[in-house]
């Protein structure tokens, strides 16, 4: 993953030493597509331009990719092997798994497609947001970000284990950016199945469709001092006020009663793991070989919501250059 995110940089992030204007909505949501790609088509078909242009623009088509692979597995010239790296994807599952009506392209096709909308934008508003978030405060949030990424390059990138789990600030960073713009404001949709009473009462009615506010719940400010002022650090301070037991529960990737983007519960958001991990990578070679800053004039952009869902504008324009003595770890 860490080759392909250096791919997709080269090939979607200006390279210039001088300060250049991009769209990085539009460069992230290529970068966040081929990353995607990596795990739900696998690295045969990640770069195919057809599957990124799929991914990024929501178009739903039939892929030549699926029919082909299908047409190798009927006639038995093609099966998935677990311990074969090229085969741990999704498409390799489905094309084998998949039996009888769902045996076609247009259904897999649909699949995926569903799959990539979850996995590339939910993640891209991730990047782009988390990158806003870091240029929008003072210098020194930087500063800490890129000695902690340092601290742990020197001991050894991939040499203790996933160096993503240590990076303990650059998590509390993405924990707040998400609490302050959640790819949704509401949440945990739900239909009732059968009439409920709960304890206090209150009657719902089969059929009834329900959902958390999750946005006003995380963002109460009788539980978050200073609540509408993004604090990178905060869910960091937590962990470490906390015991040994209970320090996980501020992670990124840890929902819980006061932090429901994912979810809760066994019904939380199972690729919740793999975001953490897409979205640190990318901060990582960002912060390490590049310097961003808004144009003259400007500050980090509003969100915009609509219905309940929440975007960033994806016309914004900023300033990056490449520096000369960049520190990426990979």
């Amino acid at each position: 993953m860490e080759g392909a995110v250096n791919a997709a940089f080269a090939k979607y992030i200006p390279q210039n030493e001088e300060w250049t204007e991009f769209q990085p909505y539009k460069a992230l949501s290529y970068v966040s597509a081929r990353l995607g790609a990596e795990v739900i088509v696998g690295p045969a078909f990640c770069d195919n331009p057809d599957w990124l242009h799929i991914a990024v623009e929501y178009t739903e088509n039939l892929f030549r990719t699926v029919v082909e692979l299908l047409d190798k597995n009927n006639a038995g010239s093609w099966q998935p092997q677990d311990d074969k790296p090229e085969d741990l994807n999704v498409l390799s599952w489905l094309t084998s798994l998949a039996k009888e009506r769902d045996r076609n392209p247009d259904v897999i096709g649909h699949v995926l497609v569903m799959v990539a909308l979850a996995a590339v934008h939910t993640t891209l508003l991730r990047m782009v947001n988390v990158l806003y978030d870091v240029m929008g405060v003072d210098s020194e949030l930087q500063k800490e970000l890129l000695g902690e990424i340092g601290a742990v390059a020197e001991r050894g990138w991939h040499d203790n284990g996933n160096p993503y789990d240590a990076l303990d600030k650059l998590d509390s960073v993405l924990r707040e950016s998400q609490r302050l713009s959640p790819p949704t404001t509401l949440g945990m949709k739900r239909v009732f199945k059968k009439s409920y009473t709960f304890q206090d009462g209150t009657h719902v009615r089969k059929g009834t469709y329900a959902c958390l506010p999750v946005y006003a719940i995380e963002n109460d400010s009788a539980k978050v001092t200073n609540s509408e002022k993004f604090d990178g650090l905060r869910a960091y301070r937590a962990a470490r006020l906390s015991d040994a037991s209970s320090a996980s529960e501020h992670l990124f990737s840890s929902p819980g009663p006061n932090f429901l983007n994912f979810g809760y519960g066994k019904t939380a958001c199972p690729g919740r793991f793999f975001a953490s991990v897409v979205v640190k990578m990318v901060l990582v070679k960002a912060l390490t070989d590049y310097e961003f800053k808004f144009l003259p004039g400007t500050g980090r952009p509003k969100n915009i919501i609509t219905h309940e869902f929440l975007f960033t504008w994806p016309w914004t324009r900023i300033l990056v250059r490449r520096k000369k003595n960049g520190s990426c770890p990979f």
